[in-house]
């Protein structure tokens, strides 16, 4: 039975993670329309995964459109910025 628990667990925390991914896109696209090009997003805590994992992740699934920066971490949030 323990070991079921922890897959549950290990798959909400992957769950939490790709949703992060997707709020984050989701507003860098809305953000673009409208013409912003950054945007701070608060970093989720007590999930299970790094800022730097979700940064990371970020930039790939974006192809590096929509980056993190990693000296522009303040206030518990991530700024973004878009490229055009």
């Amino acid at each position: 039975m323990n070991n079921m628990k922890i897959q549950v667990n290990k798959n909400q925390q992957e769950n939490n993670f790709k949703k992060h991914v997707c709020n984050i896109i989701e507003i860098a696209k809305q953000k673009a329309k409208i013409g912003i090009d950054r945007f701070y997003y608060s970093i989720p805590r007590g999930q299970g995964f790094s800022h730097w994992g979700l940064i990371d992740k970020v930039e790939e699934e974006t192809e590096g459109s929509v980056y993190g920066g990693y000296k522009c971490i303040q206030d518990g949030e991530i700024k973004f910025s878009i490229r055009d």
